[in-house]
């Protein structure tokens, strides 16, 4: 009898062990880090972009991100010459699936800086040092300053590593003359981007 009752024991046990890793197994790994870069931007404004997130609870993140070469929207962007401007910014991403951890829909609020100029080949009228306009075949503009302003987008997260998301941001400047040297650039800024990122 008591053979019968180890062998029982025995085989609940291993059933149970069986199990167990068998739940582990389906568990998803949790990553805290996500790297990416907005391919929209490389191909249509010619800026390279890096951001990193870091995945918090509750479905939050924070963000940061790089913009060598950048451009004010895409203003002039089939005219551009030379970029030497840089930009930082900073986001709190909010997603808002119940579902998916740190995809779906999601929007930020945004604050970004940039300094530096941009150079486009097309033809201008300016007004020189002596109050004379005339034209030119190159126009040169500082784009540097401080906004403020909010994004949206949807992410999509493939095989728990690598993630694909597009979004639309609307931001305000709220320093800097972005109507100097007949820029007229304008204080509301758009952008869109599509984001290939990976997970680790």
């Amino acid at each position: 009898m008591k053979k019968v009752i180890l062998l029982v024991a025995f085989a609940l046990g291993t059933i149970n062990v069986t199990a167990q890793k068998a739940s582990d197994d389906d568990v998803k790994p949790e990553f805290k880090n996500e790297i990416s870069t907005n391919v929209f931007d490389l191909v249509v404004g010619g800026s390279l972009n890096v951001n990193y997130e870091y995945l918090m609870k509750d479905n939050q993140s924070f963000l940061v991100g790089l913009t060598a070469f950048d451009t004010y929207a895409y203003y002039d962007a089939g005219f551009l010459e030379e970029s030497n401007a840089v930009s930082l910014r900073a986001a709190w991403v909010i997603y808002t699936s119940r579902y998916e951890k740190h995809g779906g829909f999601h929007f930020y609020p945004m604050l970004k800086f940039r300094t530096g100029e941009v150079t486009t080949d097309d033809v201008v009228f300016i007004e020189n040092s002596q109050g004379d306009v005339v034209e030119s075949n190159s126009n040169t503009y500082d784009i540097g300053g401080f906004s403020a302003g909010f994004g949206l987008g949807y992410k999509w997260v493939v095989s728990d590593k690598f993630t694909i998301s597009t979004n639309f941001e609307l931001t305000r400047n709220l320093g800097g003359n972005l109507e100097s040297e007949n820029a007229d650039l304008g204080i509301v800024e758009p952008r869109l981007g599509v984001n290939f990122g990976y997970r680790f």
